[in-house]
């Protein structure tokens, strides 16, 4: 199969003169939408949109783009704006809130017109009762604190529209990672160094900031979106991906576009309990029914479900070591030092994900192409090909590599146990392509 040239080229000119964009760092890197919550190891929006500018030239404004490792939604935002359709899945449902959010703006939901009410449901409340209890509610909120979020929670369950209420939770979810007394220097649940509770004074006016916030995202994406052609459809999953069945595609072009896990989320980033806390607050009634129930199970429950959660994957991984040559030479590598051990995490995560992936390759027959942004962690001390393996999955399953775009990270560090305090410093998007 030959590759696309026009594209290759269009994609090269990026590679080689990156926009100064794609250099943006903090809340600058987040404008509109994407700022709507600090979510883990988010996207540079430009980046995607620029590559998925390139894509879009070759197979049309026809085209569906899925994200099968959604998040909170930086690949759909971006294909929103461009009137494309949209697919995402994610197994956790506070990423598929974040996203219904996002479509709720996209679909012309109005907050402003909820604003008084709800700023005057929330100020007249003076119960002090605390409304929700889950293990270890007082080792990260002080009562003062929950009697406060309560306050929250019950204005919010007091307005009539879903897409409204599902908007003020994604607000309150962000309110809570900054007043609870998990440190918000990382993802994972630690008490603050200094060990004292956030002021709980500062939560209501913290969650009201926030909701004027969201109404200057909306007029902002509003403003965006405007001259668009056509409004698109969006389909979000709250699920799985190795349980998820999309039908084959035959009448239009696919653009699989996404960022998937690095590893599994133990050792890397801990998505379940980055999103405990707020899951634990928020109405169930507003969650995705899939997992919602395991997902609050408790703080490592979705960790433990998603890609790698168990190393007993491991015992049944011949079948990504045949695929990807690169993982097999890490693998012998490791066993030559004494540390296949250590690594059974890395293998097993590599085969759910491979599982992964078989689902979402028929659904992208004929004229497909993955943008795949990566990086390469170590596990006991050992670089993890992980590009290399995306690329060997690729060839596997007929596709083609036609570019990989490699930009520099100041900062992206993985938890220190596993990386020994080393940092990711290149990110690596790999663009396929699979003949029509």
């Amino acid at each position: 199969m030959q590759p696309n040239i026009s594209l290759s080229r269009r994609l090269s000119a990026l590679a080689n003169n990156q926009p100064s964009t794609w250099a943006v760092a903090g809340k600058e890197a987040r404008p509109g939408l994407h700022g709507l919550i600090r979510y883990p190891a988010m996207m540079v929006p430009s980046m995607q949109g620029d590559i998925l500018d390139a894509i879009v030239a070759k197979s049309g404004t026809n085209s569906l783009v899925i994200d099968p490792f959604v998040g909170s939604g930086t690949t759909m935002t971006e294909a929103l704006c461009r009137g494309l359709d949209f697919t995402g899945i994610d197994i956790n449902p506070l990423a598929i809130l974040v996203c219904e959010a996002k479509a709720a703006i996209d679909a012309g939901t109005d907050v402003s017109e909820h604003f008084s009410a709800l700023y005057k449901t929330l100020h007249s409340d003076s119960a002090n009762s605390i409304d929700v209890e889950f293990p270890g509610r007082s080792k990260w909120f002080s009562n003062q604190a929950s009697i406060e979020i309560s306050r929250i929670r019950r204005a919010v369950q007091r307005v009539e529209d879903a897409s409204v209420r599902k908007l003020l939770w994604v607000i309150l979810a962000d309110t809570i990672r900054l007043s609870s007394n998990s440190r918000t220097s990382t993802y994972k649940l630690h008490i603050r160094a200094d060990g004292a509770m956030p002021e709980s004074s500062r939560i209501i006016p913290l969650f009201v900031s926030g909701v004027k916030l969201l109404l200057d995202r909306v007029a902002d994406y509003q403003a965006r979106v405007a001259k668009r052609r056509k409004t698109p459809k969006v389909k979000l999953i709250c699920g799985d991906v190795r349980g998820v069945s999309l039908p084959p595609s035959r009448t239009r072009p696919n653009i699989v576009i996404t960022s998937p896990p690095y590893g599994d989320n133990q050792t890397t980033i801990p998505y379940g309990q980055y999103s405990y806390l707020a899951l634990n607050w928020i109405d169930r009634n507003d969650l995705s029914s899939a997992s919602r129930d395991a997902a609050v199970r408790n703080s490592n429950s979705l960790d433990s479900s998603s890609l790698g959660g168990t190393v007993l994957t491991a015992k049944s991984a011949q079948e990504v070591m045949d695929v990807s040559a690169s993982l097999r030479a890490f693998m012998q590598n490791a066993k030559a030092i004494g540390k296949d051990r250590e690594v059974r995490k890395v293998l097993a995560f590599m085969q759910d994900y491979l599982n992964a992936l078989k689902r979402i390759r028929p659904s992208t027959l004929g004229g497909t192409h993955w943008v795949f942004t990566t990086g390469n962690r170590r596990a006991a001390g050992l670089l993890v090909p992980f590009d290399q393996v995306n690329e060997d999955i690729v060839e596997h399953f007929g596709g083609r590599v036609i570019s990989s775009i490699q930009r520099e990270l100041p900062v992206k560090r993985m938890p220190s146990k596993n990386s020994q305090g080393q940092m990711i410093t290149t990110e690596i998007t790999m663009v396929a392509e699979f003949a029509a």
